[in-house]
């Protein structure tokens, strides 16, 4: 069984994030999504709707996710990372990691992990932000 993972945020759904986690999902047979903590996401700019529970409901949802799981509430994405064990990590088109580090790393932990970044998603709203600012502008 090939394990797959991806991680975000994802507070509002949209189809960016369908189209982000169904392709991860076409690289292995498992796919195990990491849900920011609360205090992740917070640290690094995001202003949250959903708690993290909620996200991790609402992704858990989803039918091409196997398993949601909210990461841990500090800096070492790591951490997560030796407890899932994936075979593959996969990353959205936009995310800003350093997909040689990330591998380099997961060595360091034992584990032979490739790192695969997704398509874009093409649609015009293709993004969180995108979504607010539209909500704003009919307000």
């Amino acid at each position: 069984m090939i394990k797959v993972m991806a991680s975000g945020v994802f507070d509002i759904l949209h189809l960016g994030h369908i189209h982000y986690l169904k392709e991860s999902k076409s690289f292995g047979d498992y796919l195990v999504v990491i849900i920011a903590s609360d205090y992740y996401a917070e640290k690094h700019g995001k202003e949250l709707i959903f708690n993290e529970k909620e996200r991790a409901q609402m992704v858990s949802e989803l039918r091409v996710v196997d398993e949601a799981v909210v990461g841990h509430s500090n800096d070492n994405i790591f951490q997560t990372v030796a407890e899932q064990k994936p075979d593959i990590i996969t990353l959205g088109y936009d995310q800003k990691f350093d997909d040689s580090y990330i591998e380099s790393e997961c060595r360091k932990l034992g584990l032979n992990t490739k790192v695969k970044r997704v398509s874009p998603y093409n649609g015009i709203i293709n993004s969180s932000s995108k979504i607010r600012k539209k909500i704003l502008e009919t307000m």
